[in-house]
């Protein structure tokens, strides 16, 4: 019952819907209870933050096998972007972050989503950062937040364009960004 309830999660919160869709439409789409939801998550705030730590443990798995996969700093820096195809193509797709989705959708998060979502946001800076070390040196923090930016910007392209464009057209930016640091 708590696969169920996470996938029906993140197929009407996160990929087909609104994070601030009705319990009601979630539960129809779990073959669920009341009862269920809250005896597995408390409450509704409870699910999406449980439904984004899966997804992010995912996204995780998928980002770290890009970067092992490349074959240069630049590579692995930019990894984020080939990450995003696979994860999209493969794994739980969805029409733009469902990370960020959830923070416009909740302005005054309970204390786990608020964990989950500065865990992702975290994450994101973390690996940015260091990987933009070894190409930018002492310019690593700029570049590492243009890079942020670049990839915010991909995530919201894809509510307008097809994904696989807007991942092309992010990973271009991106790799236009770093073409000014790198020597």
């Amino acid at each position: 019952m708590r696969e169920r309830l996470l996938d029906a999660a993140d197929a009407v919160l996160f990929e087909n819907g609104s994070v601030s869709t009705p319990v009601d439409v979630i539960l129809k789409h779990a073959r669920a209870s009341p009862p269920s939801l809250y005896s597995h998550f408390g409450n509704k705030e409870g699910l999406i933050a449980s439904a984004l730590r899966r997804r992010l443990t995912i996204w995780t798995q998928v980002w770290d096998e890009a970067i092992a996969s490349a074959e240069s700093d630049v590579d692995r820096l930019l990894a984020l972007w080939p990450a995003l195809r696979t994860y999209q193509a493969h794994h739980l797709a969805e029409r733009w972050c469902a990370f960020s989705g959830t923070a416009a959708a909740h302005p005054s998060p309970s204390e786990q989503l608020a964990a989950v979502l500065a865990d992702e946001t975290h994450l994101l800076r973390m690996r940015l950062h260091d990987y933009s070390v070894p190409v930018a040196g002492k310019n690593a923090n700029s570049l590492a937040s243009q890079l942020f930016i670049a990839y915010t910007g991909t995530m919201a392209t894809m509510l307008r364009e097809p994904y696989e464009q807007a991942i092309d057209e992010g990973e271009a930016t991106a790799r236009a960004l770093v073409s000014r640091y790198a020597a």
